[in-house]
């Protein structure tokens, strides 16, 4: 199992457009082979960062999902202030 973090920075005054258009990527996200969850948080201390949660059963399913993601991502455009900071983790519990 592969975990995956992704910090969002939206652009000033964005954050909230920002989750709405992440929570529709979340509900075609979930129906990928090899997801097993896709979650959205917005921080408690600046509505503009966003974190994306995900979890996959293995490498090739997050290949499929970078392609899918593709497809999915063109409603963020201008509302992200930089790329996201992603990193992934093996589960180890």
């Amino acid at each position: 199992m592969i975990g995956i973090t992704a910090v969002m920075s939206a652009t000033p005054g964005n954050g909230d457009t920002l989750v709405a258009e992440m929570k529709k990527i979340a509900a075609e996200v979930v129906k990928e082979a090899g997801n097993h969850c896709y979650l959205v948080h917005q921080s408690v201390d600046d509505a503009d960062t966003v974190l994306i949660y995900e979890q996959y059963t293995d490498q090739d399913a997050i290949v499929a999902h970078q392609e899918n993601m593709k497809a999915l991502g063109g409603g963020l455009k201008g509302l992200l202030a930089g790329r996201p900071d992603v990193k992934l983790f093996t589960l180890e519990s």
